[in-house]
């Protein structure tokens, strides 16, 4: 059944240029007529060239981004600016960075639980960190105070906990060693869920799960 639907999609971006004489603006195609359709269970790896729009895909899908023109589709039914709020609900979203306040860790899991529409107790499953190798110290650490990598495991297990119907993963596993990256790839594969990633990594193709979608 189809999930997500990208219908004509155009978009430029405008972006200074410098020069020796001068500065300007020159507006850059990022989509020109772009379509994609996910349906419902899909494994995308999305990648391409620095530039070529892979994160600001996913900034479309949550509206953080608005195409000059073209339409998105969530099951079928055409999202205008005042649906976004809902369809947020829909994903759960972890970027390179994973953009935390600062604050201790278990305060911020607290946090996430209250906000409207979240499932969630506050609580990471030990399994799940074991799984991610997380030790149970880094639940008592700062934010400010966690490496890249403990970022983006934090990220990830917070998402997993959400239980939304669609992950979008975006360079998730930059900070990773080989075997955690593999062991990422792998989990999300057999994730009984919708799963569109941004990603240079080859170990998300050799799990055999993800259809190739490159900008």
């Amino acid at each position: 059944m189809e999930l997500i639907r990208l219908s004509g999609i155009n978009l430029k971006l405008n972006e200074r240029e410098n020069t020796r004489s001068e500065k300007k603006q020159r507006n850059r195609t990022i989509f020109e007529n772009y379509n994609l359709t996910v349906n419902e269970g899909d494994k995308i790896q999305i990648s391409g060239r620095s530039g070529s729009g892979k994160s600001t895909l996913l900034k479309i899908l949550l509206g953080f981004v608005r195409p000059d023109s073209g339409n998105v589709f969530i099951k079928g039914r055409k999202i205008t600016d005042k649906d976004f709020r809902h369809v947020r609900t829909l994903f759960a979203y972890v970027n390179q960075d994973v953009t935390l306040r600062p604050g201790p860790v278990r305060q911020i899991l607290k946090d996430i639980s209250s906000f409207s529409g979240n499932k969630y107790d506050g609580q990471i499953d030990e399994k799940l960190a074991r799984f991610f190798d997380m030790e149970p110290a880094l639940f008592d650490k700062d934010t400010e105070e966690l490496s890249g990598g403990e970022r983006q495991r934090l990220g990830l297990m917070i998402a997993v906990e959400l239980d939304r119907p669609v992950f979008l993963l975006d360079e998730v596993t930059s900070a990773l060693d080989a075997e955690l990256k593999q062991k990422t790839a792998d989990y999300f594969a057999a994730a009984g869920k919708t799963v569109i990633v941004v990603s240079h990594d080859p170990e998300w193709r050799r799990s055999g799960k993800f259809k190739q979608e490159i900008l």
